[in-house]
This record gives structure tokens, sequence and C-alpha cells, in this order.
């Protein structure tokens, strides 16, 4: 992987997000290894952080031929990422649990697993997506959704003609850095 993403940063080397894509080929290799089932990790942050190296480190590949230190780099950005994911998934696995032991008391929605788990597909839903996911009633879909609102684990949001439910405390997990 940190040689064909050399390859390709060598080949093209712009500075105008075109290492993005060659993050994104990294994932692709990764899973294709069989190193990732998913495209979970996000290597950009770690990269971004030390972005001088990266650069210093690239540079170095072509003008010394120094490979070891660009791969020693790179290992440390795939560790670092994988850390933060694994400590990512873990809160967000625990503000799932919180969530669904206060929502169980709160609405007769908090008892539904498949309406547990839209409130964590993105930090926000809509009574149309529990509507469909739930099979319910819009009516049921709206009372679920407004209970939890009561209850303050969820607070409702006008955007234009819909209202959106939205999971702060996911939210916080997610924008929080790791």
């Amino acid at each position: 992987m940190a040689v064909a993403h050399y390859q390709f940063e060598a080949i093209h080397p712009f500075h105008d997000g075109n290492g993005r894509t060659g993050r994104v080929i990294n994932i692709l290799m990764l899973i294709q290894a069989g190193l990732l089932n998913d495209p979970i990790l996000y290597l950009s942050r770690a990269i971004i952080a030390r972005k001088n190296d990266y650069y210093r480190l690239l540079r170095a590949v072509t003008a010394e031929d120094a490979w070891i230190d660009w791969i020693l780099y790179m290992l440390d950005v795939v560790s670092e990422s994988a850390t933060s994911t694994i400590r990512k998934i873990g809160a967000i696995r625990a503000c799932q649990e919180e969530i669904a032991d206060r929502a169980r008391g709160a609405s007769p929605g908090g008892r539904d697993a498949q309406f547990l788990a839209v409130l964590f597909e993105q930090p926000y839903c809509r009574i149309n997506t529990v509507v469909e996911r739930c099979d319910v009633s819009r009516q049921t879909a709206s009372s679920w959704l407004h209970a939890l609102v009561d209850a303050r684990l969820l607070s409702d949001v006008k955007v234009g003609r819909e209202l959106l439910f939205v999971n702060h405390e996911f939210l916080d997990v997610l924008t929080r850095p790791e």
C-alpha cells in the first residue's frame, strides 16, 4: 500500500486534492488485501496532522530512495488511524447502549430494535425513515420520536417543511476528536 501510494503521488503530484484520491486507493488496497472489511479507516486525519513529514518523506523516496522511512511513516499512519477508529467505534457503541436503555423507558419505540438502529444510522432521522424501516404508521413513528424529544434524547429541528429529529449525543461522539 505504501509503495502504491508513493507511485500514485509521484505520477500525479498535485497538491489540490490528489492526496485524497491516493488515500481512497490506500483503503481499497487494504480491503482487497483482506485487512479491512469495510472502508471505515480515516487515514487523512493522521496524514494531515503530519503533512510536512508526508511531503518530506515522499520527496526523500524520489531523491534518496528512502523507502524505509516512508513505509514506517505509512505504517504509523495506519496504526494511529486504526487505534482512533477502534476508540470511536467503542464510543458509538457505548452511546447506543446508553440511549437504548433510556429510550426503552421513554417510548414504546424504544423496545423496537429497528427503531433504535435508525437513530444511529445518521445523527438525525425523519419520520418517513422510521415509517419505512420500522413498518409503522406515520402517527406511530411521530409518537415514538416525539416521546424521545420529551425525554430529551432527541431534539426536533424544523428544516424547510420537514422536521428532523437530531440525536445530539451521537453527533457529539461523531464530532469529538479521538
